[in-house]
């Protein structure tokens, strides 16, 4: 059951009034039965919730944030928060040299407040998407995601900072096996979605910054499959 669709220009800038910090994450270190693997990926949601969506997401790009923006925080309210399903944050890298250290950063803010307080990466990662700028690529440079993770509560820029001194490589490598994943499934940008029922095995696809109807009919779809 998989479609595609298009994605539309981000078309506000950053409200941080809207942002969206789910009830519950968690980490795992498993393999899903879809090949995605987990480790070391911030997941919204309950542990248990039967129906995964993968998101591949890159910081730079401008549909993700009109996603986050304007979508996510319904799709979390009405099944994240209530246990129907979690949400894995994949890194889709491909907009220019800034891309890859992004996700870097996002991994190791991620491993820092994981067990502690994992509010604080959804508090960061939303304030990176509020400094992106309408056009270009310039912004996203190590200073300006020094500055994100120094004004955001309870994240260590300095252990941060040796997460990426010492485990950039590492981690870099960690992505290809989740790209290939989205290749197969034939994401070829982002935002990408699969939807997947773990129980059933039932998949569904979404390319782009949907509105939320369009994510409710595709989850609901699959959660009934």
């Amino acid at each position: 059951m998989f479609g595609s669709g298009v994605g539309y220009v981000a078309s506000q800038s950053g409200a941080s009034e809207q942002h969206y910090v789910p009830a519950t994450s968690h980490g795992s270190t498993e393999t899903t039965s879809f090949g995605v693997e987990l480790a070391g990926r911030p997941i919204a949601g309950e542990r248990d919730a039967v129906v995964d969506i993968y998101y591949w997401t890159d910081y730079l790009c401008p549909f993700c944030k009109k996603f986050e923006t304007e979508t996510f925080p319904d799709i979390g309210r009405h099944y994240l928060d209530t246990g129907d399903a979690r949400l894995v944050v994949l890194s889709y890298p491909n907009i220019g040299q800034y891309s890859t250290p992004a996700a870097v950063w996002g991994r190791c803010v991620w491993s820092q407040v994981a067990d502690s307080n994992p509010g604080a990466f959804w508090n960061w990662h939303s304030a990176v998407f509020d400094e992106q700028s309408e056009s270009g690529t310039d912004w996203a440079d190590d200073e300006t995601f020094t500055q994100v993770t120094e004004r955001t509560d309870d994240v260590d820029v300095s252990s941060v900072d040796t997460c990426r001194e010492e485990r950039e490589n590492a981690i870099r490598e960690s992505m290809d096996p989740n790209l290939d994943v989205a290749q197969e499934a034939r994401i070829r940008g982002t935002p990408g979605f699969v939807i997947y029922n773990r129980e059933s095995g039932a998949a569904g696809k979404l390319v782009g910054a949907h509105p939320y109807e369009n994510f409710a009919d595709a989850i609901d779809q699959v959660m009934e499959a």
